[in-house]
């Protein structure tokens, strides 16, 4: 079993789930709805749903091997899995889930059964567990009780005016876009929050709804020629007993995209500097690479590139506060037409390389310590501001909302030496 003993949902809420709806008070639909909150699925209905399922879910514990939906049967509930792992598969008793390599799973956070229940329709396949399953379970008895069934249909509305008045798509049928709004949810996130960790880990394409958010790469910098030309020299100044200046790339480690090394939920892991090399030389960088503004999406600007052409790298999104619908790929590439393919050509880009990046940063760099010889020059007896205690130890910190602040001048200076660090047909979007 994937799952340890710790999560597994707790004999309190077990007790809560198994009373009926109406005999659930508001403290203990809290308590459920906090508890639902660690379900990725969960989380992409609005607040109102979420509420409304926290009171009427009911908990179920399935073993290995245990059909939990079959194939052809009316839907008559819909699922939320807490821990454990299932498969689907289209024969009756999901045997061939245990022979198949490669079986289609359904994991922890996620849900399924919903279509079939709120359209009344007979099950497409059958779900088994392979493995121990804690299951959160909506029954179409509370599901129309409560009036869920409207919430739903209000939502699907707002997901189906959004995809309709998408350019890309709008040569699709009513057919089509409705299946986008069946397979998505609308999700909202903070300002400063990670929409997406590693954009490699994603399935789906995203569909920005509203606001924006931006895209940034996160650079190890030793493992860029211009780096480690820069080391070269600071070697040779050793040796011939000469030291190059270091101060400029001291205030980027406390000032600059370099100090996004501090942030945990970037770069879990900063590369150290290499024996000998001076210690306040930074290793890594996050550079603000592109922003994503309303109507636009992530996932398709390498739809038409061959896969050994694509930009493998990882890119992370980082929320200004915006709204998001997601589409499985596999689900867009059995929708798409071919006005949609020729639409799709203007939306092909490549993001500049980590060569690249690094050699405007180190350029910005060396500006920074030039300015920073000239005032010492100038004004060599400046006395340095007062700082509050307060001010100091903000100082000492990095969140996502300053690295963002911080590494929007990169953007602007990427702009200004496009043509020595760019290819030739290659744009940056802000």
């Amino acid at each position: 079993m994937s799952g340890t003993f710790q999560d597994r949902i707790p004999v309190l809420l077990v007790e809560i789930m198994r009373k009926f709806p109406e005999e659930r008070s508001e403290s203990e639909v809290l308590l459920v709805h906090n508890m639902l909150s660690s379900v990725s699925m969960f989380r992409r209905y609005s607040g109102t749903l979420q509420l409304l399922l926290a009171r009427v879910v009911r908990y179920q514990r399935l073993e290995r091997r245990r059909v939990v939906i079959k194939k052809g049967h009316w839907g008559h509930s819909f699922y939320f899995v807490f821990s454990g792992l299932l498969a689907v598969t289209k024969d009756n008793d999901g045997s061939s889930a245990f022979v198949d390599k490669e079986p289609i799973l359904i994991k922890k956070g996620m849900s399924f059964g919903d279509v079939a229940l709120i359209k009344t329709l007979r099950r497409n396949a059958t779900v088994v567990c392979m493995e121990e399953t804690e299951l959160m379970v909506v029954d179409k008895e509370d599901f129309f009780a409560n009036k869920m069934d409207v919430e739903l249909k209000r939502e699907f509305d707002y997901r189906f005016s959004f995809f309709r008045s998408l350019q890309l798509v709008s040569s699709w049928s009513y057919s089509l876009i409705e299946q986008m709004a069946d397979h998505s949810k609308a999700e909202q996130f903070r300002y400063g929050h990670v929409v997406v960790k590693d954009t490699n880990d994603m399935g789906n394409i995203i569909f920005i709804g509203k606001g924006q958010c931006d895209v940034l790469r996160v650079v190890d910098l030793t493992s860029c020629s211009a780096y480690q030309r820069l080391l070269k020299q600071y070697a040779d100044s050793v040796s011939r007993g000469t030291c190059l200046p270091t101060h400029g790339f001291k205030s980027e480690l406390t000032n600059q995209p370099g100090s996004v090394i501090k942030h945990k939920v970037l770069l879990n892991n900063p590369p150290r500097p290499p024996r000998g090399l001076l210690a306040d030389l930074p290793t890594s960088a996050c550079f603000l690479i592109d922003t994503l503004h309303q109507s636009s999406t992530f996932g398709l600007n390498q739809y038409l590139m061959p896969s050994k052409q694509r930009d493998c790298r990882r890119f992370t999104l980082v929320s200004q506060s915006m709204e998001i619908m997601r589409v499985e790929k596999t689900r867009f590439d059995k929708l798409v037409d071919n006005t949609t393919m020729k639409k799709l050509e203007a939306l092909q880009k490549t993001y500049p390389s980590d060569d690249e990046l690094c050699t405007v940063f180190l350029e910005h760099s060396r500006w920074k310590d030039y300015k920073h010889s000239v005032v010492q020059d100038l004004f060599p007896h400046r006395v340095a501001p007062i700082r509050s205690p307060k001010t100091q130890k903000q100082q000492g910190h990095c969140g996502p909302s300053q690295v963002l602040q911080q590494t929007r001048h990169v953007v602007n200076r990427l702009k200004q030496t496009k043509q020595r660090v760019e290819p030739k047909d290659n744009k940056i979007k802000k």
